[in-house]
């Protein structure tokens, strides 16, 4: 009892002075140790302290008086206590930042790019018209529908839509919340002025056709109503035009619309805003600015500033590039990847694009090629991965036919033609053709006759073989002419020899693929001549006109399965983009079924027996389609782009990319 009272007891008489809340609780413990003569004093204390503060909690005031009353042991312990506390509360405290901080992308920073050409009309009238002009107004301008990273079709400013039950009539509520970015609200009026103008054909836009047979009207301040002459299953796709502000544009004549200020200075209500641009002497634009629209209606903008710099070619481009002039380039030639400095710094993203390279038969012009066993056969000999690897420099992906393998209503299916000479070759001699071995030492021959001779006594057949070359070339026999006077000696007519002309555009790329052809066909006896033709005259002397046996061309077929303006029989002739000149009443049957129906999985059967009798009846070669290379530097992160139906779809998920980053926690 003694130990008790001269270590303990003083040391909780002294604290329960200052800590008078645990005074009660600690005399409670030892209470029934002392005497009662103790209970009682400790009884008198406590309601003495009581009555001096009626809190049981110690103060700040008196917790800074507890080192006078704690002796060095005692100290000790509370210090090491407290270091103790301190210590876990910083080990519990890394341990939840370890688990919960994370480094996630902030506001902040810009990105530069680098395009060819200049922005005359970012105006959503004119600017699918120019790369240039629709890259930023893609970026300006907001629309009813867009494509998200995988190429398909989502809601933009149209919140809801419902399609009527003939599928006529579309009723699109747009969103409440989306305005312009001076500040005004949006409505109907202004979706529906933006298709007005469209579709007036004093403004000339090249929209216009899109919506023959189309109007549009204002249900409310919320709600359009387009209303088509005939139903039209992919008409949302078309619903991706930028619209435009009626306040702004409302005065503007068609006369004016294209120098009008708000093409250069556009308001629109996409996720950046104008901010400013430079021009040089000239007058000509060398860059152009725009700003995160922090009023966007959508996930706004990490980037603060894009801008845009202009370069009159490729070449101009990718020094830029190579010089850290700018951050990315628009799109990277499959030539100029060499040439890249740093490639470890860079992105080289190889997005899909839906275009389809292909060889058109015009079996109109060449009746050889009227026989399906003879397109067949130049189908399995045309090598595309060798194309591929040596023409396109591995940026591109085979092509099987008229729809790509990532649209919905792909056949698997099909006949693929796969690369088979040795099939080719027996395709064609089981119709009927024959083999005709010319030598260079027998040309040499008939040059000899002819140096000496007439060049009449030369026969048809002879000055076709001079003609064709050495090799060994396939050929018909003529069929024979029916006559009902006797028979008499006459020059045997002409053979049917297997020759196709195939033309292409008058580039680099072009003549490669177009000799590889060449090598593979005349492989398995098939004569081919290639007949280069400018850039500027194919359109009006060639495509338009159907001026070709055969044509190495490029088709822009989009996203939807709708491949009806290529494959129909009423596209034929001349003007018209059915290359093949193809006709098959089955095939306009599914096309016309396919494109009239709302019905997704009827349009997938439809197309899908579309792709089988198409290519059965092989009426072109499909080769590849190539990739859209777009480069970045490493620094700017974010972007998920995987396929675009245009270049200027690589913004679609500009929303997204960063190039600032900082802590948060997140639990």
């Amino acid at each position: 009892m003694g130990l008790i009272k001269s270590k303990i007891y003083p040391f909780f008489a002294r604290v329960r002075k200052f800590f008078a809340g645990s005074l009660f609780f600690f005399g409670k413990i030892f209470s029934s140790r002392r005497p009662k003569i103790m209970a009682d004093n400790a009884h008198l204390d406590k309601q003495l302290v009581y009555s001096l503060s009626k809190s049981k909690i110690p103060n700040l005031r008196q917790l800074k008086h507890l080192g006078k009353i704690l002796n060095k042991r005692e100290s000790r312990l509370i210090n090491f206590l407290i270091v103790f506390i301190i210590l876990n509360l910083g080990w519990l405290g890394f341990a939840a930042a370890q688990k919960h901080l994370r480094l996630v992308p902030v506001f902040g920073g810009q990105y530069a790019e680098g395009l060819i050409g200049n922005p005359a009309h970012i105006n959503p009238l004119y600017a699918s018209l120019s790369d240039a002009d629709n890259d930023i107004s893609r970026l300006v301008y907001s629309s009813l529908f867009k494509y998200d990273v995988n190429g398909q079709l989502q809601n933009d400013l149209a919140e809801s839509y419902q399609v009527s039950a003939d599928g006529k009539t579309y009723t699109i509520k747009i969103r409440n919340d989306a305005r312009w970015q001076n500040g005004e609200k949006m409505t109907a009026d202004d979706i529906v002025f933006t298709f007005d103008e469209i579709i007036n054909s004093a403004f000339n836009s090249p929209l216009r056709f899109s919506f023959a047979g189309v109007d549009a009207a204002k249900q409310d301040d919320q709600t359009v109503i387009f209303t088509l002459s005939q139903n039209y299953a992919p008409f949302l796709g078309l619903l991706t035009f930028g619209i435009m502000p009626q306040s702004v544009w409302g005065n503007v004549s068609p006369e004016s619309a294209p120098l009008a200020e708000p093409n250069l200075k556009p308001i629109g209500s996409g996720p950046y805003q104008f901010k400013s641009l430079v021009k040089d002497k000239s007058g000509n634009i060398k860059s152009y600015t725009v700003t995160a629209n922090k009023n966007y209606y959508g996930k706004k903008p990490y980037l603060k500033d894009i801008i845009f710099k202009f370069y009159s070619d490729s070449a101009s481009a990718l020094a830029a590039l190579n010089d850290n002039n700018v951050d990315g380039l628009s799109y990277l030639a499959k030539g100029d990847q060499e040439s890249l400095i740093a490639k470890n710094s860079l992105n080289i993203f190889q997005l899909d694009l839906p275009q389809i390279k292909a060889i058109f038969f015009n079996q109109v012009k060449n009746p050889l090629l009227k026989d399906v066993k003879v397109r067949q056969a130049l189908s399995y000999a045309a090598p595309k991965q060798k194309i591929i690897d040596q023409a396109e420099g591995g940026a591109a992906r085979i092509v099987n036919g008229p729809l790509l393998d990532n649209n919905y209503a792909y056949n698997p299916n099909i006949e693929k033609y796969s690369f088979d000479s040795a099939r080719a070759a027996s395709l064609l001699i089981a119709a009927g053709w024959k083999q005709d071995v010319v030598t260079a030492e027998s040309i040499a021959a008939l040059n000899a006759k002819q140096a000496t001779t007439s060049k009449a006594a030369l026969t048809d057949n002879e000055k076709a073989e001079i003609a064709l070359g050495p090799g060994t070339w396939l050929y018909q026999e003529p069929a024979p002419a029916k006559t009902t006077t006797p028979a008499k000696t006459t020059t045997p007519a002409a053979r049917n020899y297997l020759i196709v002309n195939l033309s292409i555009i008058d580039d680099e790329e072009n003549s490669q693929i177009a000799a590889i052809i060449k090598d593979s066909w005349e492989k398995i006896g098939v004569k081919t001549i290639i007949t280069p033709v400018a850039l500027k005259e194919i359109q009006d002397s060639v495509v338009k006109p159907k001026n070709y046996e055969a044509l190495l061309f490029s088709e822009q077929v989009g996203n939807d399965p709708d491949v009806y303006v290529f494959w129909d029989s009423t596209q034929t002739g001349t003007g018209g983009l059915n290359l093949s000149n193809y006709k098959n009443e089955e095939v306009d049957k599914v096309l016309e079924d396919g494109r009239l129906s709302l019905d997704r999985n009827q349009r997938i059967a439809d197309y899908r027996q579309f792709q089988t009798l198409l290519t059965n009846d092989a009426p072109a070669v499909f080769l590849f389609s190539p990739y859209y290379a777009y480069v970045q530097n490493k620094k700017i992160k974010g972007f998920a782009v995987k396929s675009i139906v245009a270049p200027a779809d690589r913004f679609t998920d500009v929303t997204d990319w960063y190039a600032k980053m900082g802590e948060r926690l997140e639990w």
